[in-house]
């Protein structure tokens, strides 16, 4: 464990991971500390960015699947530029690359199979990404995460995709981009 932290703060940490709803004054009795130490100690983490605090949502609650989508960035297109791309689409919950590599694993949301299918063919085309392999997958530790929810649906896609005029949107083979009006939710 980096020297940032010391017992009590792992502590706070643990007790926060396990329920990050509970009380200071719970945290502060469980971790056996008083009220203003344990709200000093959440101050300072959290300003540190040692934790960081949202919802993470059930997927499968929201009739939603996971997908894993392995590929390569062209040469000429950096790191950066791969994540400013990926931060564009909502389905996007994770984006992780292979240490020293142009290869990325995104880990993505879809409603069904052909979604996962439109989605890839966007990585492909819009963003400019060599996709070498994708595969539904489960979790199976952790099955909650943070996703993107867009309250206020626009015409386009971050991408710049327009959902009601690509054919796979018409033809019922891809349930849409979630930021847009034309979004169908899961089947």
């Amino acid at each position: 464990m980096p020297k940032t932290v010391d017992e009590l703060d792992l502590r706070i940490l643990k007790a926060l991971s396990e329920d990050c709803r509970k009380s200071t004054t719970a945290i502060a009795k469980e971790v056996g500390t008083s009220r203003q130490t344990a709200i000093a100690r959440m101050k300072r983490i959290t300003k540190k960015e040692i934790v960081d605090f949202g919802a993470k949502i059930i997927i499968r609650k929201l009739g939603l699947k996971l997908a894993a989508v392995h590929f390569e960035a062209k040469k000429d297109q950096s790191t950066e530029e791969v994540v400013k791309m990926l931060k564009k689409c909502p389905r996007v919950i994770q984006l992780i690359q292979i240490t020293g590599k142009p290869t990325f694993n995104a880990l993505i949301y879809i409603e069904n199979a052909e979604t996962l299918l439109s989605t890839i063919d966007c990585f492909s085309a819009i963003f400019d990404l060599k996709v070498s392999s994708y595969q539904r997958v489960q979790p199976l530790i952790g099955e909650s995460f943070t996703m993107e929810i867009s309250i206020e649906k626009c015409d386009t896609a971050p991408c710049g995709r327009e959902c009601g005029v690509c054919l796979a949107y018409q033809q019922n083979e891809c349930a849409g981009c979630p930021s847009t009006k034309h979004y169908e939710g899961p089947t």
